[in-house]
């Protein structure tokens, strides 16, 4: 009798461990909400981490830039080891100077070039930061959506099992066959795979989304939101006025700027920089010493930096080019995004108001049909069909306005709304 309480009490030990361990583990690690998923991305994110070295490396450029030359000393014998009174050292002229570079200019084009290019990848960074951020938010949306399709599997299981039961009441009264019963547990049998299948795909997702900011394995419990409420659907001018902001267009303008400068620093160097130098000379012959003081200014070939200059022109007329090209691109594929999404909102409108109340009625005037002798299992199974084949298209429709949201959002440059 002992061992028998002692196994009755390691069983239910068991099984308060199971009922109470997804509590314990919903507790210290919570659903997480876009917002807080995004943060993550953009602070741990591997690839951002690795951009920021060259985003130092500019830096650095931008310091070394700014240096400028270092002056030269000069030592220079004349008048030694020649002949007559030159055969020796006694008639020598030794003189020790120091020179400068005048680089008129240049230095601050060199750090303005520097800078341009370091707005340039600042910008550069932004436009990954964004990606990442629009990254995060599909994958966030994936787990929301592969939530809700197991919840909707588990449903469609639940059903199942009801039809089971009720088919098997009607063939143990000899009211159907047994032929059904045996579709009934075979349908049942392909629902539960279905739902273990839902179950590994909202793993997946979970385990995607969690590696945008390098964990190897989910730090939550699930996505925190509501994938059925749709913000309002502005108007599509309102969206075509925020294209300005657009990431890619304000990496043209710094390119452009860069452009500009790296021209201005080539018709700078057209004119090489003078060097002036000062020094003491020394006669050896009387012991005296005079101040010496030179310039050279380098004769200007004006053909020697001609196809820098024009190459930095080329390139200056080309972002302009490129500027105009792209925001003709974005502006149609603004249009069209913004087609889906309007499809997409239609969609969904349809099939919650209109289409969906409708099979759910059906479906149970299928089953008191079928209680009843009036439908035949084939009839039933069919309503439940159409039902959840229904509830998978609202769910995918949801889902993809949600994605088309994110992907006009990253064309606008505007922030990423919670769903």
């Amino acid at each position: 009798m002992s061992r028998s309480l002692l196994r009755i009490a390691r069983q239910c030990a068991c099984v308060l461990v199971l009922a109470y361990a997804p509590l314990a583990h919903s507790q210290a690690s919570p659903p997480i909400g876009l917002s807080e998923a995004i943060a993550r991305s953009l602070e741990r994110n591997l690839d951002l981490k690795s951009f920021q070295f060259d985003l130092d490396a500019q830096q650095a450029r931008i310091q070394q830039a700014g240096a400028r030359p270092a002056p030269d000393v000069g030592l220079l014998v004349e008048n030694v080891l020649g002949t007559g009174e030159r055969s020796g050292f006694d008639s020598a002229e030794t003189t020790l100077s120091i020179g400068y570079s005048l680089e008129r200019g240049a230095l601050q084009r060199r750090v303005d070039a520097a800078q341009a290019g370091g707005a340039l990848l600042e910008t550069d960074a932004a436009i990954r930061r964004l990606d990442v951020a629009a990254e995060t938010a599909r994958r966030f949306i994936a787990v929301l959506a592969a939530q809700e399709a197991l919840t909707t599997s588990r449903s469609t299981t639940k059903l199942a099992e009801e039809t089971a039961t009720a088919v098997q009441t009607r063939v143990r009264a000899a009211k159907a066959p047994q032929a059904e019963q045996s579709r009934a547990e075979a349908q049942l049998a392909r629902v539960r795979l279905d739902e273990e299948h839902a179950e590994h795909v909202l793993a997946s997702a979970k385990q995607r989304l969690a590696a945008l900011w390098g964990s190897i394995q989910p730090d939550f419990t699930g996505a925190r939101g509501d994938l059925s409420i749709l913000p309002p659907l502005e108007q599509f001018e309102t969206l075509r006025a925020r294209l300005d902001q657009n990431v890619e267009l304000n990496r043209l303008v710094s390119e452009k700027r860069l452009r500009e400068t790296e021209a201005r620093l080539a018709e700078m160097r057209r004119s090489p920089p003078w060097h002036v130098t000062a020094g003491v000379r020394r006669f050896e012959d009387n012991n005296d010493y005079a101040l010496v003081v030179g310039l050279t200014v380098p004769l200007a070939n004006r053909d020697s930096w001609q196809g820098a200059m024009a190459e930095a022109r080329a390139q200056s007329a080309q972002v302009d080019a490129r500027g105009a090209a792209l925001r003709v691109q974005l502006d149609a594929e603004l249009f069209g995004v913004y087609q889906e999404l309007r499809h997409s909102y239609t969609e969904v409108t349809t099939l919650k108001n209109d289409v969906l109340p409708r099979i759910e009625a059906a479906v149970e005037q299928s089953r008191y049909a079928y209680e009843r002798g009036r439908y035949g299992y084939i009839e039933w199974v069919a309503a439940q069909r159409e039902l959840v084949e229904l509830r998978r298209a609202l769910l995918e429709a949801t889902a993809d306005a949600h994605r088309q949201r994110i992907e006009i959002e990253r064309l606008t440059g505007v922030s990423l709304a919670t769903p």
